[in-house]
C-alpha cells in the first residue's frame, strides 16, 4: 500500500476542524503509513486550542504561522514538512469528506499526479461560479492545461514537489505547480471527488481581493515562463480521465 501525507490548512475553522481531523485520522488503516499535518495560518478564533487538543491523542503534527500568509503559503509549508511518498491537502472546513482520500488508491500505482474536480457545488454563489469559470478558462488558455478544476484537491508524489515546488501564496498555487512540473512529464489523471457545503464559518478565498491577487500571479508567471521560452499554450496537455480508460495500467 502507498503512504500518504495529508496537509490540512486551517484559518478560523473552529466550527469544523475538530470533527474533520478525527474523521481523517480514521483513514490511516487504508495506507501503509499516514501522517496528518495541520498548518494553522494564524487563526484568531478557537482553532489553535482545538488543534493542539487533538494533537494530544491523535498522530498529528501542528505547524503555526506567526501571521496570516494565505492558503497557498499554508499548503506549501505543509508540503515542505511532509515525509511520505504521496502528499495531498484537504481544507479544514470539511468540504471534502475525509473518506475521499481512499479514492486516490486505485490510481497511485499508475500515476504520479492525481487532479480532482468537483461535480455539484452546493452553497456556491453566482459570483463564485462566475469567478471559477473565468479562472479555469483563463489558466487553461494561458498555460495549455486542459484541466476542469484547478482550485480543488490535488495529490502528487512528493518527489515532484521537491523538484518543482510552487511559489505562489494565492489560489493560483495548484495551477502553477502543474505548469512547473510539466518538464518532468508526470503521468496525470483527473477524477471526481465529493464536495459538501461548509460545516461552519465562511469562505476566505473567493473574495474580490483574493481574485485580484491570483490574477496578478497568473500574469506575472505567464511572462516569466514566456521570457524563458516556455509558451505552454502552444503545447496543450490533458490528464487521463477514468471514463476514458481503465483504472489500472502498466506503470
Amino acid at each position: 500500500m502507498p503512504s500518504l501525507s495529508v496537509i490540512v490548512p486551517c484559518y478560523n475553522e473552529q466550527g469544523s476542524i475538530g470533527p474533520f481531523v478525527r474523521e481523517l485520522a480514521a483513514q490511516a488503516g487504508f495506507f501503509s503509513r499516514f501522517e496528518i499535518i495541520v498548518v494553522d495560518d494564524a487563526s484568531r478564533d478557537g482553532s489553535p486550542d482545538i488543534i493542539h487538543g487533538l494533537a494530544a491523542d491523535l498522530p498529528l503534527r501542528v505547524i503555526t504561522h506567526p501571521k496570516n500568509l494565505g492558503l497557498g503559503a499554508a499548503v506549501r509549508t505543509g508540503f515542505n514538512a511532509a515525509t511520505l511518498e504521496w502528499v495531498t491537502y484537504l481544507p479544514g472546513d470539511g468540504q471534502v469528506p475525509a473518506g475521499e482520500v481512499r479514492k486516490f488508491l486505485p490510481y497511485m500505482a499508475a500515476y504520479d499526479l492525481i487532479i480532482t474536480r468537483r461535480g455539484a457545488r452546493p452553497g456556491y454563489t453566482a459570483y463564485r461560479r462566475l469567478a471559477s469559470t473565468v479562472y479555469t478558462a483563463w489558466v487553461s488558455a494561458a498555460f495549455g492545461l486542459r484541466v476542469r478544476d484547478f482550485n480543488w484537491v490535488q495529490t502528487w508524489r512528493r518527489s515532484l514537489w521537491l523538484r518543482e515546488p510552487s511559489v505562489s501564496d494565492s489560489v493560483f498555487f495548484c495551477a502553477e505547480f502543474l505548469v512547473r512540473c510539466r518538464a518532468a512529464q508526470p503521468r496525470m489523471v483527473e477524477i471526481e471527488i465529493g464536495y459538501l457545503p461548509r460545516r461552519a464559518g465562511r469562505a476566505k478565498n473567493g473574495s474580490p481581493r483574493a481574485a485580484l491577487k491570483a490574477a496578478w500571479h497568473i500574469i506575472r508567471f505567464f511572462f516569466e515562463e514566456g521570457s524563458a521560452g516556455r509558451w505552454h499554450l502552444l503545447h496543450p496537455i490533458a490528464p487521463d480521465r477514468p471514463e476514458q480508460l481503465p483504472r489500472t495500467r502498466a506503470a
